[in-house]
């Protein structure tokens, strides 16, 4: 690949919306400040040159169809999700050899601890209780404090976490960040690995889960931990609904154990009509928006991509790397 031009193919869905389309302009306008010359393939989904893909260094796609790259990616180097989830996508015994699997974690970090902040204030305040008290057309008041000192258990302080424990920090908020690694992190108090989890629930205010789902996370908040959780204690979820026990939950809130629920991610999207969720008391529904910024979301997935291939040509770690046995 060092004595020939760089070969990018992009491969867009008709069914995203058009803010995440990926351009050649926008390819090359990522490329410029990297100064590095490339033949760039833009097509859709279902126009795919074979040809192109197999001769192609480079793939950048939202949604990847493993088998198709297994089979046509033979000289592929980088094959680059514009999407920070690729647990679908595990194991990544697809991938051609010599090929790694680069992603866009981090890319959502800005929208995503805005909505941390703004659930966990919804919660303070009850809103998800007035929005049930208002389709029952009930005026019923609950005054609450101020919310410094309340104790937010944050499962997860990857890019997504950290993010949301940067917002929440200024409130004064005692925050406890579970973390694979046990490492620290500067916006948060105190972490822990996930075996101790059990330990910190009976006095948690706040449980936000913000996790990738692997093997690990899978099932991590069943009914034995929501129930753990003190009296009035609430959860928002913005990782990925396999993560918790979501009968256990809408149980929890109906009896009244749990104040509120901020839910953004469920298994099947969009949640059908027929969903029992709809109508959990205090249980607020986000159709999957607490992430998403389409304004300059394609420009920052490309910036990755520019920056990991000037790293491949000096010869430098590429940022991003999916670890087929972390499943992140």
């Amino acid at each position: 690949m060092a004595d020939e031009t760089l070969r990018i193919y992009v491969e867009n869905s008709r069914e995203r919306d058009p803010a995440y389309r990926i351009t050649e302009e926008a390819v090359r306008r990522a490329l410029s400040p990297v100064a590095l010359p490339a033949i760039i393939d833009v097509r859709y989904g279902d126009e795919r040159d074979e040809r192109a893909i197999r001769a192609a260094h480079v793939f950048v796609a939202g949604r990847l169809d493993m088998g198709m790259l297994s089979a046509w990616g033979e000289r592929l180097r980088i094959v680059h999700c514009t999407s920070a989830g690729v647990e679908s996508y595990m194991p990544l015994d697809w991938l051609p050899p010599g090929a790694v699997l680069t992603n866009s974690s981090g890319v959502h970090a800005a929208k995503a601890g805005e909505f941390g902040l703004l659930a966990v204030l919804m919660l303070h305040q009850g809103i998800p209780a007035y929005a049930t008290l208002q389709r029952q057309h009930r005026w019923q008041r609950s005054l609450s404090s101020t919310i410094a000192g309340r104790k937010v258990l944050l499962y997860g302080v990857g890019a997504l976490g950290g993010a949301v424990a940067e917002r929440l920090r200024p409130l004064g908020l005692d925050i406890v960040g579970v973390r694979r690694s046990g490492e620290p992190h500067p916006a948060v108090g105190r972490t822990i690995r996930p075996d101790r989890l059990a330990d910190e629930l009976a006095d948690t205010d706040f449980l936000i889960l913000a996790c990738p789902l692997t093997p690990e996370t899978k099932g991590a908040i069943g009914r034995a931990e929501l129930a753990a959780l003190k009296p009035g204690a609430s959860v928002v979820n913005m990782a990925r609904a396999a993560v918790m026990d979501y009968d256990a939950l809408a149980g929890l809130l109906a009896e009244g154990h749990l104040s509120g629920a901020i839910l953004d991610v469920f298994d099947r999207e969009p949640l059908p009509e027929t969903s029992p969720l709809w109508d959990v008391p205090n249980l607020f529904i986000t159709p999957h928006i607490s992430a998403d910024d389409p304004h300059g979301y394609v420009d920052r997935c490309l910036a990755i991509l520019a920056e990991n291939l000037a790293r491949q040509a000096d010869g430098l770690p590429l940022r991003n790397v999916v670890d087929g046995r972390r499943g992140y």
